[in-house]
């Protein structure tokens, strides 16, 4: 039994089964990684320990679960509940990082844009962007409404 074409325009589709997964592995590798990469994107002389690197990589571990349920589950099916779950759970993610973001930048006094280096702006940048993704496609902007099949 094959799948239901989908629904959804092209720019969700491709961002939320492509894009999304690919930032999900690449920011996996980060925490796997280089975690001193990523402690630099809001601390600007960060130092690595092991409790770090612990809790870094329980969120690459995260970051992978995100991605195989983007690009496994939003491919296997169609159904509007379905994206909409999985989308709103990514949201909650992309809060808390923002949620946290704020609470370091405001412990450095530098919650100011202007203070901000280009490792605050890419990371924000690239969170933001999905957020704001997530964010329309919750809201309906250019989904159409899909019809229930009858049974």
């Amino acid at each position: 039994m094959s799948n239901p074409p989908n629904p959804y325009p092209l720019f969700y589709r491709l961002f939320f089964t492509y894009l999304d997964p690919l930032i999900c592995i690449w920011g996996a590798y980060m925490d796997f990684f280089d975690p001193t990469l990523v402690l630099s994107s809001h601390f600007p002389e960060p130092t690595a320990d092991m409790g770090h690197a612990m809790i870094l990589r329980q969120r690459g571990g995260g970051m992978l679960n995100f991605g195989f349920v983007s690009a496994v589950l939003l491919r296997y099916t169609a159904d509007i509940h379905i994206w909409r779950i999985v989308q709103f759970a990514d949201l909650l993610v992309d809060i808390t990082y923002f949620w946290a973001v704020w609470g370091v930048l405001d412990a450095q006094g530098r919650l100011d844009p202007g203070t901000w280096r280009a490792e605050d702006w890419g990371s924000i940048g690239i969170t933001g962007t999905a957020f704001t993704v997530r964010a329309l496609f919750l809201a309906g902007a250019g989904v159409k409404k899909v019809k229930k099949m009858k049974l």
